[in-house]
């Protein structure tokens, strides 16, 4: 999810500061990012197991848990999942304020009214989001490398990642408008291919006789 979340900000940040739209102009790299991003976090786990730094436990009807061999690798995998996907987010974002904010070179006051205006709005609805997203996502990143998925705290823990799950749409619409743009485009096809499908067909011609 972090690293998600990094794509599209990257591509935010090329939109507000190079006024290039990535997702049409580059799809293929879109495509391949996507696939890169759910790839080797996999890959990344299944090396850690198969050279025994890793130990995957399954217990009859319990959930799966993993247990690290040692500190070097909890560590290790914070910096991966966790610290690294942050540190960049908010750079990133902070260089999109910081064009958004900038007036160099600008001299009309309603110029630099709506820069200053636009960079409120994105910097309310950034630490909005980022707020509840840390708030309900770092809990299971952080915990889960030390405690076991199956225990009370465990179980609580799954429960705010399952409501950050369900509410991340509602958040990213808001973070980027193209994106709930872009859903009301889908959702209008698909209400067209549902109203061709009912459309009754027409009664054939009656056979005249003679």
């Amino acid at each position: 999810q972090s690293y998600i979340l990094l794509a599209l900000n990257i591509c935010r940040g090329a939109q507000i500061i190079y006024n290039r739209n990535v997702f049409i102009k580059n799809p293929r790299l879109i495509i391949l990012t996507h696939f890169l991003i759910y790839i080797l976090p996999a890959l990344n786990i299944t090396i850690q197991i198969f050279g025994n730094w890793t130990i995957l436990l399954h217990t009859a009807g319990e959930s799966c848990d993993i247990i690290y061999s040692s500190l070097t690798v909890e560590i290790f995998n914070l910096f991966i999942i966790y610290l690294i996907p942050v540190a960049l987010n908010l750079t990133v974002i902070a260089f999109c304020i910081r064009h958004v904010s900038s007036i160099k070179g600008i001299h009309s006051q309603q110029i630099i009214n709506l820069r200053h205006k636009h960079k409120k709005s994105l910097l309310i609805r950034t630490i909005i989001f980022y707020s509840i997203w840390l708030a309900l996502w770092s809990p299971n990143v952080l915990a889960f490398q030390f405690i076991n998925v199956n225990t009370e705290p465990g179980i609580y823990i799954s429960l705010l990642n399952y409501i950050e799950i369900k509410t991340d749409p509602i958040f990213i619409t808001v973070l980027d408008v193209r994106l709930f743009q872009s859903w009301k485009i889908i959702w209008r096809k698909i209400e067209r291919c549902r109203r061709r499908a009912v459309v009754p067909a027409l009664p054939a011609a009656s056979e005249q006789t003679y």
